[in-house]
């Protein structure tokens, strides 16, 4: 199996056990998206339209991400990139345990979690490196 399908595959795993991380020992961050979720409804008269259209905004933004991994090549690469990136931005929980003194519900899984998508970043690199040096030999 490729690294880059081996390491999503480990990210799909560890999304799965930081949810539950933060279902058994604390449900933080559900608040700090209910304050942000706040802010984006306040710029609506009309919340049904409002949630509409953020469903329809994430929707859209699966299914492009979809298809770019059926592309393959470079659409997949950034698609995994996507992920990658969100997979490292999980030290934030790391970032608030220090700052805060203490654990933050989601800690543990999401310093694997970034450590996955590390690897995950890695693997991406290498297969790009790789697909330019067939490119240059051909």
């Amino acid at each position: 199996m490729p690294a880059i399908q081996r390491w999503f595959g480990f990210v799909v795993i560890i999304a799965a056990l930081h949810m539950t991380e933060q279902l058994f020992v604390g449900l933080d961050e559900l608040y700090m998206i209910r304050r942000v979720l706040a802010v984006y409804y306040r710029q609506f008269t009309n919340p049904d339209f409002a949630t509409v259209l953020l469903v329809t905004i994430v929707v859209v933004f699966v299914l492009t991400l979809v298809y770019a991994v059926l592309l393959g090549g470079r659409p997949m690469r950034w698609a995994m990139g996507f992920f990658a990136f969100v997979s490292i931005t999980e030290l934030h929980h790391l970032i608030e345990s220090v700052a805060q003194h203490r654990y933050v519900p989601g800690l543990i899984t999401g310093v694997l979690w970034a450590a996955i998508g590390v690897m995950l970043a890695r693997a991406i690199v290498q297969q790009s490196r790789e697909s330019k040096a067939v490119a240059i030999r051909a």
